[in-house]
């Protein structure tokens, strides 16, 4: 038999497409850690959660370890998961969300740190999303100054893909390098926390495919 798990904060799960993008929220109505998952959609999002098909899945107070189940059935509004299972490794660094800050980034230039203005897309722990006036390299190395978190984070990042969105705009997606754990730690909590006081969760679009290597 089911059973029903209490609705409280620490029972909510943030859902995420196999593009690793966050769609929705949800409360678990089964034991974490069974093969069979009851997933009971909460919030305006919920009609998109429903879409789902394969669903990764993270607790949303606490994102160290994710899972990843098969849609099998879909009552009552709720979504029943079967062939559940943990998944291992840096997956939860892919885990993204749409949040859109301004900051600036610092690259090196003539041996001078020079600042560069920038308008984030969206964040991982593994990585960021941005669009900034300044034509960067691929391969790049430089840092960003991440104000979601307390303290504010300085990372090192380095720059994957580009496309010019204008004339005078850039869009990048860029992995961290040399994260300490106690930083992804930080970065992750600050990610979730920004979610759970949204009290509600929005799809990503875009060009931006930094789940994907």
């Amino acid at each position: 038999m089911l059973q029903k798990k209490s609705e409280d904060k620490n029972n909510v799960w943030m859902l995420f497409d196999t593009a690793y993008t966050l769609v929705g929220q949800a409360v678990m109505e089964t034991q974490e850690g069974d093969s069979i998952a009851v997933m009971r959609p909460i919030g305006e999002n919920a009609d998109d959660v429903r879409q789902l098909h394969i669903v990764l899945f993270s607790r949303a107070e606490d994102p160290k370890v994710v899972y990843r189940g098969e849609v099998g059935a879909k009552r009552g509004g709720k979504l029943y998961l079967e062939l559940v299972t943990r998944l291992e490794g840096d997956t939860r660094r892919q885990l993204r969300v749409r949040m859109q800050f301004h900051s600036k980034l610092i690259r090196m230039q003539e041996q001078q740190p020079f600042r560069v203005p920038l308008v984030s897309v969206d964040l991982s722990g593994g990585g960021i999303a941005f669009q900034c006036p300044s034509e960067l390299e691929i391969g790049e190395v430089c840092e960003v100054v991440v104000p979601v978190t307390y303290p504010m984070l300085v990372l090192k990042m380095q720059i994957l893909r580009r496309e010019q969105v204008s004339s005078l705009k850039w869009q990048y997606s860029a992995k961290f390098v040399d994260l300490a754990h106690e930083e992804e730690a930080c970065l992750m909590q600050a990610i979730f926390s920004e979610q759970w006081r949204r009290g509600k969760c929005r799809a990503v679009s875009g060009v931006y495919e930094g789940g994907k290597n």
